[in-house]
């Protein structure tokens, strides 16, 4: 069985990050990052993935009708 969980967005990527490595150390295996309100999923992940080592991160929520796949590429390039 693998645990996961899905991520507040109301905070900054430090806090988040901080809070995804202590849940890395405890063992979780997935976060899912959700997008809404204006709030950049894909740059948190982005963010998040130079953070861990072991933890899956996954994107909970992405706005389809705002955000095209070639969008989505390019945020995550940086």
């Amino acid at each position: 069985m693998r645990i996961g969980m899905s991520l507040n967005y109301s905070g900054g990527f430090a806090e988040t990050a901080a809070e995804v490595g202590d849940l890395e150390k405890a063992g979780l295996d997935i976060a899912f990052v959700p997008e809404a309100y204006s709030f950049d999923a894909v740059s948190q992940l982005g963010y998040l993935a130079a953070k861990t080592s072991t933890m899956e991160l996954a994107s909970g929520i992405l706005q389809i009708y705002t955000r095209t796949p070639t969008l989505t590429a390019m945020t995550a390039a940086g």
